[in-house]
């Protein structure tokens, strides 16, 4: 077991106690919609707000403590460092989105999603914390350049997500009493376009991390595609949502159909990262015994 001392100096225990903040954000949104009281979520979005704060900082005591262990690259290619930095994009969609629609419900599913990450990050097994030397190939900022894209798309599936399931449960309850809990949530027409916005944000990202990875990839290992199973599933993502463009814009797609396409594509999603990395041997792999992992 890491010590306390070593979790402060290298940011792990930093990372742990923004987790109690997501925890006390998300018990706050899930009361907010079992009451409907307004002043709840401004209050969970305040504890929210200070969780990142402290995740922010985390980072930032992370990174320099790789420094001076002589990593000269943000340690972001392991499971723990990729798991806290989705948790703290997926916050930061959130935030952005709620700047700008008023979406108090969604932080309901964005903080569970956030605190299972980390949860998984601070207790898992799977995912030590400790800040570890990585092979030559992975020391290259194009790498940096690869995770940071793709998260950041992560990050805005996670938030289409969300918005997906909030649209299926205003969709499924037009035609009935909804009562006050319908109240909470935001017209369907909002809602839809919120979807659009944040899948074609996240698919330019996704496309973004692709084409950066598969250069760096040339420039490491000589080759730009190896099919890999997570390269494979990474197309299949892109694909997913390259089909829900298509169809919106050929078909006329939207309504419950693109609601559905935002929740089956983060499934999708969340197979290629953990899944594929988890399961499946391959160079992406961070099971493998005694192996770097790669993203």
């Amino acid at each position: 077991m890491i010590s306390a001392n070593v979790s402060a100096l290298d940011g792990s225990l930093y990372f742990t106690i923004s987790l109690f903040f997501v925890l006390a954000s998300f018990a706050g949104y899930f009361i907010f919609l079992f009451t409907g009281n307004k002043t709840i979520p401004k209050v969970s979005f305040g504890i929210l707000i200070a969780g990142f704060i402290i995740q922010t900082a985390a980072f930032v005591v992370r990174w320099i403590y790789a420094y001076k262990i002589g990593i000269d690259t943000p340690p972001l290619v392991d499971l723990y460092d990729s798991m806290v930095f989705f948790a703290y994009v997926i916050i930061f969609g959130f935030i952005l989105i709620r700047i700008f629609y008023d979406f108090d419900a969604l932080g309901f599913i964005i903080t569970l999603v956030a605190s299972l990450a980390l949860a998984f990050a601070s207790f898992s097994p799977l995912a030590p914390s400790a800040v570890e030397p990585t092979i030559p190939a992975l020391q290259s900022y194009w790498l940096i350049y690869h995770i940071m894209t793709l998260f950041v798309s992560y990050g805005a599936f996670g938030a289409s997500f969300g918005l997906g399931i909030l649209y299926l449960i205003k969709s499924g309850r037009k035609n009935k009493t909804g009562g006050w809990f319908l109240n909470l949530l935001p017209p369907s027409n909002i809602i839809e376009e919120a979807i659009y916005k944040v899948i074609v944000f996240g698919l330019v990202f996704l496309t973004a991390g692709i084409v950066i990875g598969a250069a760096w990839a040339d420039s490491a290992w000589g080759g730009y595609w190896s099919w890999d199973p997570k390269e494979t599933w990474s197309l299949i993502t892109w694909l997913t949502y390259i089909l829900f463009i298509h169809a919106r814009f050929t078909k006329g797609w939207g309504g419950k159909k693109m609601a559905w396409i935002a929740v089956i594509g983060f499934a999708v999603v969340i197979f290629c990262y953990l899944g594929v990395d988890l399961i499946l041997p391959g160079l992406h792999s961070y099971a493998t015994p005694g192996s770097t992992p790669i993203l």
